[in-house]
């Protein structure tokens, strides 16, 4: 074990964070989580959940500055600490675990390599193995040999986990890592964190949106809102029983029932997107690997279709296969009764405006060097033709259109909320005046607040200009809010569709049943660790000083 023997873990004192304005990030933030405990950080985007955690590591992003405070975390002195100093803590301390494995692991490196090189003491073949089968990963060199790429998202997001506890760390800080993964496999690392938690005695530092992870995985629980805590105590107590507004808000939104939003489009006339005998997939050397069979779909004006699957499933070679990003094996791909080239370069301009597709991850997508203008008028110039001056007047209604202010047409992505830059590539597909729209686990990496009004946005454009919406998502709860109609996909095949009452309310098939299964509301899972007797490990003291 760490054997780290100490009253507190983590101690933040009064620390306070500031922008280069001078505005605070945090606002006399004061934590304190003894040995073992679990702790989670819930607030919505820019309330300083992720600050606070990076600040535990000793590191704060480009533009912000410690003005105040202190931070020990297993005794050292985290913010007195010199460079060579940080360098052995993080080493050997503190382990960080983030949503993106892939963005932590090296591509062209070795999995094995990448554990080995942070192994705790004997980091010999059999040690190795064993790191492996830990995490529920095969332990043989052949599979040590791969690379990032050829191991599913499950398994990446496992591998990250061995590599994170390789150097037996006192504290492990997890942001957001379970949010790109479908139901079943979100579980699954859920488990996984926390039997090596129990396992190697870890102190956990949860960064996330989701209130069910932290229901079911954090006995602690701190609220922030504009880089202060609003509200803090034991989970339970907090998620069935919250005192604060805001968190109220928190919960009830992240328990939204709502089939579909008030006034939304039900979709009518014929078909905008129709896809007929898809079939496509990838080569593993000379081996054809097969991804999707025999996909159909249609897609009425103003509807919304959602694909359903777990990780691998094929719902993202479907949508990059309707974008032209992937060639596919056979089938077509017809918008408005045209039928579009198979690639994107063999088609037109204006074959490429009908089908737009909204990412996940937002700040990835920007060019971190243009500022919103410059990106909205490249795409209004390219696509529509536009001249410089009809552009700027187009950009600031986009804008508009999707409820931000003009006056960020003038700002960085890196200077945008999470929300804030999810509006801005919504307005950046709009640009094209697309038929349909594809939106990648839009909501993913966002609060439930600021998920709501994304949501409430997409249903408005698809009503008021009848765009075809097709929702690859996770998150029933997102797909019960906004989608008319839901296909489920296995194993590249379609094994459940029709209305989404219907298949999320009396699901035939045994993996649909499975994701509803797991789709568990916060207040059942509170309600279940109340009488199961599940106990607190610890009591941690959380105050901020205001």
């Amino acid at each position: 074990m760490n054997g780290h023997q100490i009253e507190d873990a983590v101690r933040v004192a009064r620390l306070r964070v500031e922008d280069a304005a001078g505005r605070p990030i945090l606002g006399d933030v004061s934590v304190a989580i003894p040995p073992r405990a679990r702790l989670g950080l819930v607030g919505e985007s820019g309330a300083g959940k992720t600050t606070l955690a990076l600040s535990l590591l000793g590191h704060f992003r480009p533009g912000l500055t410690c003005t105040g405070g202190a931070i020990h975390v297993a005794g050292h002195d985290v913010l007195g600490a010199s460079a060579r100093q940080l360098r052995a803590y993080r080493r050997s301390v503190v382990s960080y675990l983030g949503q993106d494995p892939a963005a932590a692991l090296t591509p062209n490196m070795r999995i094995g390599a990448q554990v080995a090189e942070l192994l705790h003491g004997d980091g010999d073949d059999e040690a190795l193995r064993e790191r492996f089968e830990a995490v529920g990963l095969p332990g043989d060199a052949e599979f040590r040999r791969r690379y990032p790429h050829e191991v599913s998202g499950g398994q990446l997001q496992r591998v990250a986990i061995a590599r994170a506890l390789a150097p037996d760390p006192a504290v492990l800080i997890l942001d957001e890592p379970t949010a790109a993964l479908d139901l079943l496999t979100r579980g699954l690392i859920a488990d996984e964190i926390e039997r090596q938690a129990d396992l190697h005695e870890l102190t956990l530092v949860m960064v996330s949106h989701d209130l069910a992870m932290v229901a079911r995985s954090a006995d602690e629980l701190v609220v922030l809102r504009d880089g202060v805590v609003v509200e803090s105590g034991a989970v339970d107590a907090v998620l069935s029983r919250p005192s604060h507004p805001y968190t109220r808000e928190l919960v009830a939104a992240s328990d939204g029932t709502a089939s579909r939003a008030e006034g939304a489009s039900e979709g009518s006339g014929d078909a905008v997107l129709s896809v007929r005998e898809l079939a496509a997939g990838y080569h593993q050397g000379r081996e054809p690997v097969p991804v999707i069979e025999d996909f159909a779909l249609d897609v009425a004006p103003g509807e919304c279709v959602a694909l359903i699957g777990a990780s691998g499933s094929g719902k993202s070679t479907i949508a990059r296969c309707l974008l032209g990003l992937h060639l596919p094996d056979r089938g077509e791909v017809v918008v408005e009764g045209n039928q579009l080239a198979p690639g994107v370069r063999q088609r037109s301009v204006a074959e490429r405006r009908t089908i737009q597709l909204v990412p996940q991850d937002p700040l990835g997508s920007l060019n971190p060097r243009r500022r919103v203008g410059d990106t909205l008028r490249h795409a209004l110039r390219t696509m529509r033709g536009l001249s410089r001056r009809d552009a700027d007047a187009e950009a600031a209604q986009l804008m508009e259109r999707v409820r931000l202010s003009p006056e960020l047409l003038q700002r960085f992505p890196r200077d945008l909320s999470g929300g804030e830059r999810q509006r801005v590539a919504i307005a950046r597909a709009l640009a094209a005046e697309p038929h349909v729209l594809i939106c990648d686990e839009v909501t993913s990496a966002l609060d439930v607040s600021v998920e709501a009004s994304i949501l409430d946005l997409i249903d408005e454009l698809r009503s008021s200009s009848g765009m075809a919406v097709l929702l690859i998502a996770h998150d029933l709860r997102v797909v019960r809010r906004i989608a008319d109609r839901a296909v489920v996909l296995h194993d590249g095949h379609v094994c459940e569709q029709g209305a989404v009452a219907d298949v999320l309310g009396t699901p035939t098939h045994q993996l649909t049943q499975a994701l509803v299964a797991a789709d568990r509301p916060v207040a059942d899972i509170v309600q279940s660790r109340v009488s199961e007797g599940i106990n607190q490990r610890t009591h941690s003291k959380m105050v901020s000083p205001r």
